[in-house]
């Protein structure tokens, strides 16, 4: 399987590196780096060698984490493909009864439990980024993601098959900027 390389922007605080950390433990195909000084020609240089499809930078705004970006590796070169702003963060530490996600093997979504309209939407830009397996019922040692939510946003969450517990950060979707398709799409 590809990988998925995670990092921050540049001079992450200390929710944002928690954040991080706390998304590529529930996500088993993902490689965290640290960015320090890197511009996106090294990143997509470490990309390329760590074999990745593509970089998913979690932006900031007053230290909490506002966005995912997503940058899709074409040859050597990063190419945006979305944004997912964020509303709201939720740290793994931070959420009651959560464990952390030792021995997970891969992250699945089951595509009937996520509702229609927006969530839907931001539900098919993770598959594009996060690549989950697409099944019937999440079991065994896997990482489920849940996409729950209306048309206020989307509520995104990592769910540990085993012990039905929350196993990474939750955080709150309230708009997608799609930057192929040059259209914006609001919640509601």
């Amino acid at each position: 399987m590809s990988r998925l390389l995670v990092t921050t922007s540049r001079e992450p605080s200390r929710r944002v590196r928690s954040f991080t950390k706390d998304l590529c433990a529930s996500l088993p195909h993902s490689v965290r780096v640290v960015r320090g000084k890197a511009t996106y020609a090294e990143l997509a240089a470490r990309a390329s060698s760590l074999g990745a499809y593509g970089v998913l930078v979690v932006l900031e705004r007053r230290g909490n984490p506002s966005a995912l970006l997503f940058m899709r590796l074409e040859g050597s070169e990063l190419r945006r493909g979305f944004l997912l702003k964020l509303g709201g963060v939720g740290l793994l530490r931070e959420l009651p009864g959560a464990q952390v996600p030792l021995g997970m093997r891969e992250l699945v979504i089951v595509p009937r439990t996520v509702p229609g309209g927006f969530p839907e939407t931001v539900a098919s830009y993770l598959l594009e980024c996060l690549r989950p397996r697409l099944v019937d019922r999440a079991e065994g040692r896997v990482v489920e993601l849940k996409v729950l939510g209306g048309e206020e946003g989307a509520l995104v969450a990592f769910i540990c098959a085993t012990s039905e517990r929350e196993c990474g950060p939750r955080f709150r979707v309230v708009r997608v900027v799609d930057y192929l398709r040059q259209t914006k799409i609001p919640q509601g």
